[in-house]
């Protein structure tokens, strides 16, 4: 369906998944999954192309994650999804912004940047019309969300990691 508050789609892109396209005719190609969603119900899918395998990198695998989702109604569509990842040695953040905007959006940073550079770049990357406004909340508490839930994860994957 394209959705961009789809919650397969958001999981692939924040562990840095790649789709395998096959068409009808011709080669496979390749895609990062954070271009496959393009809009709301709408996809880099030829006619006649199908999704045919999904790879994710080890190395995404081992980074520590953080997730934060909110919607209106209990099974209802997110108002805001966003995930993020970090390597524990480098002490990265990769940000993966889904749901509140009309096609995924993701944040690399090389290290994990202060409450002010993180709202910065949300602000670079998503002006203030480019969140998704429906009946499952308007731009303006969208925009909240993502703000308030990037600077938790942040926070969360800031912190030094617990040993088991």
């Amino acid at each position: 369906m394209s959705l961009p508050a789809g919650a397969m789609i958001s999981l692939v892109i924040a562990l840095e998944g790649r789709f395998t396209l096959w068409p009808r005719d011709g080669a496979p190609r390749e895609v990062a999954a954070v271009d496959f969603v393009t809009g709301n119900h709408s996809n880099v899918l030829r006619a006649g192309e199908l999704l045919r395998k999904i790879h994710l990198p080890a190395s995404a695998l081992l980074k520590r994650a953080a997730f934060r989702q909110a919607s209106l109604t209990k099974l209802g569509r997110s108002a805001a999804l966003l995930i993020g990842t970090s390597d524990p040695v480098r002490r990265d953040l990769l940000l993966t912004i889904t749901a509140a905007t009309p096609r995924p959006v993701q944040l690399r940073f090389e290290e994990i940047p202060s409450a002010e550079a993180l709202r910065q770049m949300i602000d670079a990357r998503i002006p203030a019309d480019g969140y998704f406004a429906d009946v499952h909340g308007n731009a303006a508490y969208k925009r909240h969300l993502t703000y308030h839930f990037a600077d938790q994860i942040r926070a969360e994957l800031a912190r030094p990691r617990a040993r088991a």
